[in-house]
């Protein structure tokens, strides 16, 4: 691993020393409580949830909440309610846009399309005013319980993680890459399969918005936190110990 705290290693996770991550795995935390010191968006100002999901991964803690989210799209990706000009405004922004207004998207050919994939959206509004992104290595384990954990990964990485998932599961679709902005896949989707009895984890980072704001080859890898668990069991035994896995590794340059 790349990443430090406080100049040593972090213990954390056994899974993100087997991927030998380049970035930090994030915690994100549910709370009534502000973390003081941690980056925020300005209130009134338009900004992308992104890079502040990402700074997390490199150390900083990040916080949300609806007064400072200047983004819609950003609001309802992080669990702060529904669209507020929808229906009227979204699926035409996702598709082809409205005369003298505004450019759409080309994400969904029609309208109609777009306004069925909104519907298809678990958009919620969840009880606590903020939402935290805070490096694993940070977490507090007597005191905070995590919703979700996020991965950034590369393609080996992601494929370690896809099979680890289904290692102990039913079924071979225990990983969803949903079509979805870049905050929906890795907050608002995972979260909401969180609350299933055999949640999913969910790719992200595929939104072409949000590709210029990113590493070429990175995308995300979001599971909820009881998922991750028994992902950090999984490894004694499972493929993460055998030989081709370790070609793979030393290809990776470990």
């Amino acid at each position: 691993m790349n990443y430090k705290k406080n100049g040593g290693e972090n213990m954390d996770s056994h899974l993100a020393k087997e991927l030998s991550l380049h970035d930090e795995p994030v915690a994100v935390l549910l709370s009534n409580e502000k973390v003081e010191g941690a980056l925020q968006s300005k209130e009134g100002q338009w900004s992308c949830t992104i890079p502040l999901m990402l700074a997390a991964a490199k150390g900083k803690t990040s916080v949300f909440e609806r007064k400072t989210t200047g983004c819609i799209g950003g609001k309802v990706g992080l669990g702060f309610g529904q669209y507020p000009n929808y229906p009227g405004g979204i699926e035409y922004f996702l598709s082809v846009g409205k005369n003298g207004l505004f450019e759409g998207e080309g994400y969904k050919k029609n309208p109609q399309l777009g306004a069925d994939f909104v519907d298809c959206l678990p958009i919620t509004d969840i009880p606590y005013q903020y939402v935290i992104f805070k490096p694993l290595s940070q977490i507090d384990a007597s005191k905070e319980i995590p919703e979700l954990i996020v991965f950034y990964v590369n393609a080996d990485q992601l494929s370690a993680l896809t099979v680890l998932a289904n290692y102990n599961r039913l079924g071979n679709e225990n990983v969803m890459i949903p079509f979805s902005s870049g905050c929906q896949a890795i907050f608002l989707l995972p979260y909401a399969e969180g609350q299933k009895e055999n949640p999913r984890a969910v790719v992200g980072l595929t939104d072409i918005t949000v590709r210029p704001m990113v590493e070429p080859g990175m995308l995300s890898f979001s599971v909820p936190y009881k998922m991750y668990l028994e992902m950090e069991e999984n490894i004694v035994n499972s493929f993460l110990e055998k030989e081709i896995w370790h070609k793979v590794t030393a290809r990776m340059g470990n």
